[in-house]
């Protein structure tokens, strides 16, 4: 017993001491920075930043300052527009901070503090996405993301090797959302009973759909089967963290191991992901979430695949394979 003790906690060792290179979780840097700093600028582009995060009081529609307890923000800052601009400021000075690799740690602890501030100003504004970025800015906040494409590389140096948990804990934030985001869709309609109608009806709703789609009647088979293939995809993200186990592991033997690395369903995964996501941008007038979730997606190659892509199928010499995926 103690020695089947002792070789599970030599391998959770091994699993959190990895290392790789951290430029995939610094292009996940880059590219939710964006994602955010486009959605705040809109914001302000609109003429939206003082109705949504000012008080009643001070003329907006957030009742902040009538709940218990009332948001840190309001407690120590007047209920004014100057305190919703000065948030505002603050949380795209620190988005842009971040996406630049500027004081990586620093500026993206302080983005999700404000983000979650503003979350608590307005309660129904925070969407889920929203909970999803500040998660990943966390994490990538935890990590040498700002090492690389960084000006923290130029100010503290350029790591090559960092370690690889963060980008593990983005695999498993990803498996635990689209999974849990397959098992709540509970209404009929996205189920054989329901006649898989969930995707044609919803693009009947002018409050969603970007276009009117009255003609997808005329091909109505294909709407049920983007509605299978979206529960089989988020079904199956639970799966996902296996397939990363089984490719960690591949020198062990097993059929089903052999099988996975041969075949590589992550591949196919990935790609209905990526379908699944520009075909909501396209069609449904949901924000910023197709994007965010794109955003994500880099933390799903290895490094050594990243550079292998970049520098079309040649390995760049640093890249240790020891390192582990």
């Amino acid at each position: 017993m103690r020695a089947r003790v002792t070789a599970l906690w030599a391998l959770w060792v091994r699993l959190w001491d990895k290392q790789e290179d951290p430029v995939v979780l610094a292009v996940v840097r880059i590219l939710l920075a964006t994602v955010v700093l486009y959605d705040f600028l809109d914001m302000a582009h609109l003429g939206l930043v003082e109705m949504l995060f000012t008080p009643e009081r001070g003329g907006g529609i957030p009742d902040a300052l009538a709940r218990t307890p009332v948001p840190e923000l309001y407690r120590w800052f007047p209920a004014t527009t100057g305190t919703a601009w000065l948030a505002w400021s603050v949380m795209v000075g620190c988005t842009a901070a971040f996406g630049l690799g500027f004081l990586t740690p620093l500026s993206g602890v302080i983005a999700v503090l404000v983000s979650a501030q503003l979350a608590q100003v307005l309660p129904l504004g925070d969407r889920g996405i929203d909970t999803l970025i500040r998660n990943v800015i966390l994490i990538l906040s935890c990590s040498s993301c700002g090492r690389r494409f960084g000006l923290d590389a130029v100010i503290f140096g350029t790591r090559r090797l960092a370690p690889a948990w963060p980008r593990h804990l983005l695999i498993l934030q990803l498996s635990v959302m689209y999974f849990c985001a397959g098992i709540q869709k509970t209404a009929m309609s996205w189920t054989p009973l329901g006649g898989f109608a969930a995707l044609y009806l919803i693009l009947q709703d002018p409050a969603i759909a970007r276009w009117p789609f009255a003609w997808l009647g005329n091909i109505y088979p294909l709407t049920q089967l983007a509605t299978a293939t979206t529960m089989v995809f988020e079904w199956s993200a639970c799966f996902i963290p296996l397939v990363y186990w089984y490719r960690d592991t591949r020198e062990r033997p097993g059929r089903l191991r052999a099988f996975i690395n041969a075949k590589r369903p992550l591949r196919v995964w990935v790609a209905l992901g990526v379908c699944l996501h520009v075909g909501i941008a396209l069609t449904m007038a949901l924000g910023i979430f197709p994007a965010a979730m794109l955003a994500v997606y880099p933390a799903l190659v290895h490094p050594e695949e990243f550079w292998a892509l970049v520098a079309g199928g040649k390995r760049f010499p640093f890249i240790r394979r020891e390192a582990g995926r």
